[in-house]
């Protein structure tokens, strides 16, 4: 967008000037733009992340209250991979009160018993995958320093650490407690520092199925045990050959939560969905939280493409300069690129484009003063799109402007001379040469009337 120089200058720094109050300026940022697919999800609450470029594609009830369920198993194994290294020569003896605590309340459950010593991996293998209660248990009981509440401590410490700001956690296994809370958005902040800092978690939570190791109760082969993500296994109508891992959570406080990665082509994305119904119209179960997670991993691999918004040097407006030696204006340009991922139904020319000049740099008639260094920043270039902003980029200035010495100090002169100080002075000065020649009159005057008396006199 560039503008005419001259006639159309004034009104084009009265509008940037206007809509300095939406953009920022002297520095590049983007904001997450969500789009809406053509189609509804069952799930209450929903956040997917394109892992590639750190941005939010969609949101759906993101800051809405919910219940973890057994999401909650994702902050159980941070807190045990920040604390135990040998995870295979490490081993735990399920406790008493571990069983204690789970009886009577339907919990999932991998068939551990009472003083089974089990290692750290096929504690957190059963915990990820057939996201068993008892393994969260005995997990938190021992790293907790043999104390549950100790560890509970630690898993919100590091909730806060995160960034979470809606999340809460009374237990490490996710069943219902009034007091145990999240959000789409923490979930999602949750899940996505897990993908990034935590490497053997991901190689765990991702894979479809795993043998149980002999223990001092159970003997080879006791447990092989399955993802309970359908989207993992190959003989479900469900699977869906790219999802990977993450973890299931299902309560009928919560509905059913699922977090799960999507790769394809290259594009990897992350989707936490929440509050999805456990139940139909007839009381029969429904797996929705399946669909919507194929339904948006779909719209999202199909739709989404790294695009550039804004090339680097496009003039987008002008100045006028005071005492330029070589020109009398100054051209503005962005001083940066900016490319995002955008969906590829949406004409980028739809984008509204928005200017901000920095009004402390004016002077009173919308000029700027010479002399000015080609880099220089004046304000703020910005996109947006329904009233979201998806890039500021700062506006520089596209070349130098030296000043003109003759004209400023004319310029200078001609105020001085304009000033009320010297108007003021020359005033004075002029009465007192009225004075001075009324004196000087008056006394020539005198005397000329002595001369006269005395000729008299003779």
């Amino acid at each position: 967008m560039t503008l005419k120089r001259k006639g159309t200058l004034s009104l084009t720094i009265a509008a940037a000037l206007i809509m300095s109050l939406i953009c920022t300026l002297f520095s590049s940022s983007a904001s997450a733009v969500t789009f809406n697919p053509n189609f509804t999800i069952s799930s209450e609450a929903a956040v997917m992340i394109n892992l590639d470029k750190d941005v939010v594609v969609y949101t759906k009830n993101a800051d809405k209250k919910m219940y973890p369920a057994s999401l909650t198993k994702i902050m159980t194994a941070m807190v045990v991979l920040d604390n135990v290294k040998d995870l295979d020569n490490t081993y735990f003896e399920a406790p008493l009160a571990v069983f204690d605590e789970l009886y009577g309340m339907g919990a999932s459950s991998v068939g551990l018993e009472r003083g089974e010593e089990t290692s750290v991996t096929d504690l957190l293998y059963s915990l990820m995958l057939k996201s068993a209660c008892e393994s969260a248990g005995v997990l938190a009981y021992h790293v907790g320093g043999e104390s549950t509440a100790n560890f509970i401590d630690m898993m919100n410490q590091k909730a806060k650490e995160i960034g979470c700001t809606g999340t809460h956690f009374v237990n490490p296994h996710g069943l219902y407690d009034d007091d145990q809370y999240t959000n789409a958005n923490d979930m999602a902040l949750i899940a996505k520092y897990a993908v990034e800092n935590y490497p053997k978690l991901v190689e765990i939570a991702t894979t479809p199925e795993y043998e149980m190791q002999p223990s001092n109760v159970h003997g080879e082969g006791w447990a092989h045990i399955y993802h309970t993500n359908s989207m993992l296994n190959r003989s479900s109508s469900y699977y869906y050959q790219y999802a990977k891992g993450f973890k299931t959570g299902t309560l009928d406080e919560s509905g059913r939560n699922l977090v799960t990665l999507g790769s394809r082509d290259g594009n990897n994305y992350l989707l936490v969905t929440l509050g999805s119904p456990m139940y139909d119209e007839n009381g029969e179960s429904v797996y929705m939280h399946y669909d919507d997670h194929k339904a948006l991993y779909e719209w999202a691999f199909e739709n989404f493409e790294y695009t550039q918004l804004v090339q680097s040097n496009k003039e987008v407006t002008e100045l006028q300069v005071k005492f330029g030696e070589n020109s009398d204006f100054v051209r503005l340009v962005t001083s940066e690129s900016y490319s995002c991922i955008w969906l590829k139904t949406i004409d980028t020319a739809r984008l509204e484009e928005k200017i901000t000049i920095d009004e402390t740099l004016l002077n009173e008639d919308g000029t700027i003063t010479a002399p000015i260094t080609k880099g220089q920043i004046f304000g703020s270039y910005s996109l947006s799109m329904s009233g979201e902003v998806v890039c500021t980029i700062p506006l520089a200035a596209q070349e130098d402007v030296t000043l003109s010495a003759l004209e400023y100090n004319w310029d200078k002169a001609k105020q001085f001379i304009a000033s009320g100080w010297f108007i003021a002075a020359a005033a004075i000065a002029a009465a007192l040469i009225v004075i001075y020649i009324i004196i000087v009159a008056v006394s020539k005057k005198k005397k000329k009337h002595r001369r006269v008396k005395r000729k008299r006199k003779f």
